[in-house]
């Protein structure tokens, strides 16, 4: 790839302005989402961050979706980690069918899919396009 050289291929930011739910009704502002659950973990064996281990990954949608009381039918779209590798993005994918039958066993599907996301991948890719027009 042909990229100038004052701007390198992997550099980037994104920002997101967080504050509470209460203030920022009091502001008047447009809220865009909630965050109504937050969970962390490490499964500390995986070989990188490009493979995550699929039950480490599930355990912790499954713990952050029931601390949040979320109905996984309600949920349309997801944005993931995202990789963009052949072997964490189906692990990633793999987590998330697993979490969601777990969370959402014995009931009837409404909604048979979800959306999936990953800006971190899609910026990658609207970059190269960039570049492949100059």
């Amino acid at each position: 790839m042909n990229v100038p050289t004052d701007i390198p291929e992997e550099s980037g930011v994104g920002a997101i302005l967080i504050k509470s739910l209460s203030r920022a009704e009091q502001d008047n502002d447009h809220i865009y989402g909630v965050i109504r659950s937050v969970a962390v973990n490490h499964g500390g064996k995986a070989n990188s961050l490009t493979a995550p281990r699929v039950e480490a990954q599930r355990d912790l949608l499954v713990k952050a979706y029931q601390n949040a009381d979320i109905d996984t039918e309600t949920v349309g779209y997801m944005e993931t980690h995202g990789t963009s590798t052949k072997l964490g993005d189906p692990r990633e994918v793999e987590a998330l069918k697993q979490a969601f039958e777990i969370i959402g066993s014995g009931k009837a599907k409404k909604q048979p899919y979800c959306g999936l996301g990953a800006a971190k991948s899609n910026i990658g890719h609207l970059y190269q396009f960039y570049y492949d027009m100059l």
